[in-house]
């Protein structure tokens, strides 16, 4: 190899990591603006097709016609559960005060002359007490994180604002050109051209299993608990509907965690029928969506550990606030789908090797 050759091939090689260093910090603000696009425009694009197909492939209207679907129908619809949400973490705290947990106690201190509690108590009492004295100011604190969370993004309004409407209007040219971006992935994925269309199947499917079996679970989960909880008049409905959605993720129990307390709750303080019918009906239906829309939905192609998804949702909320809800199960989305191309590479130089050999 020539020298002259050998130089002008290392100055070339560093000039265009310094340009492309200077583009990612150029794109630095808007990475939040493009991934969130990107994620939109993946899950949006079936429709996005249909449309297009129906006004015979005007793909700027097509696109708009999405865009419109997505604002009225879900965007709109959960900007106004959160500001619900907001409102009713308010109230919670500001009925948090001594009072309110005198009565939860003296709940608890009665139930010692009930018949069916009269034997156990004495054995849960000295947990009572300890609950008295720690209780309120763990769930205090633990509400008002909650609300600076939740207060952080309504402080920032205007930049929240300007920040979903360049989304959209990412959105809108990532839908027109969805296939040209597609076939650049093609070309840029590091694995030989006939694994390429499955490798793109699974990651699509990873994703899919992410955002359809795991995230659109949990949502159908909280809508029904909402139903439930408006019509039995459980206090603060939006709020312990967003916590059934976020039980969904966990483990073993599920919702659980958030309805049989409540059950628990309209048994103790006297109201045996709504005790009973919130234990039934959440039973019946919320606990049983798992069981009937995930394998629906994913058809057993990609399964997503319950373990994984759920550090993945606290982790997410924990990072990014309320939207790690969904940030965190779609980067946990990617980081299967960058294991599946290594994986993919791996495979392909075992291949080599023993066509080789």
């Amino acid at each position: 190899m020539p020298k002259n050759f050998s130089i002008k091939f290392y100055l070339s090689l560093i000039l265009s990591i310094i340009v492309l260093l200077a583009f990612i910090y150029l794109l630095k603000p808007f990475f939040g603006i493009i991934f969130w696009a990107g994620i939109l425009s993946f899950f949006m694009y079936p429709l996005f097709k249909k449309i297009n197909t129906l006004l015979r492939y005007h793909k700027s209207i097509s696109a708009l016609l999405t865009i419109l679907i997505f604002v009225l129908f879900i965007l709109i619809p959960s900007i106004l559960f959160f500001l619900l949400l907001y409102t009713q973490i308010q109230n919670v705290i500001f009925n948090l005060n001594l009072s309110f947990f005198e009565k939860l106690f003296l709940i608890f201190s009665n139930l010692k002359n009930k018949l069916i509690f009269s034997h156990i108590y004495p054995y849960i009492e000295p947990y009572i007490q300890n609950l008295q004295n720690q209780l309120p100011q763990h769930i205090s604190n633990l509400i008002q994180h909650i609300v600076q969370s939740l207060g952080n993004i309504f402080i920032t309004t205007f930049g929240t604002i300007f920040n979903m409407v360049l989304t959209l209007f990412t959105l809108f040219y990532f839908l027109i050109d969805g296939e040209k971006i597609i076939n650049i992935t093609k070309e840029l994925l590091p694995v030989e051209t006939s694994s390429k269309e499955n490798l793109l199947k699974k990651i699509s499917e990873i994703l899919k299993a992410i955002l359809y079996g795991s995230v659109l679970t949990s949502i159908v989960q909280g809508v029904l608990a909402l139903i439930i909880y408006l019509v039995l008049s459980v206090p603060q409905p939006f709020l312990f509907a967003f916590l059934t959605m976020l039980a969904s993720y966990m483990p073993f129990l599920g919702t659980t965690f958030i309805w049989l307390p409540l059950s628990l709750y309209f048994l103790l303080i006297g109201s045996y029928l709504k005790a009973i019918l919130l234990f039934l009906l959440c039973a019946l239906t919320v606990a049983q969506i798992d069981n009937i829309l995930k394998p629906f939905i994913i058809s057993g192609k990609t399964k997503i550990h319950n373990l994984l998804m759920f550090f993945a949702v606290l982790g997410g909320i924990y990072r990014f606030g309320i939207t790690g809800l969904f940030l965190g199960p779609i980067i946990l989305g990617l980081f299967l789908s960058i294991l599946e191309i290594y994986r993919s590479l791996l495979n392909s130089k075992e291949n080599t090797s023993d066509s080789l050999s």
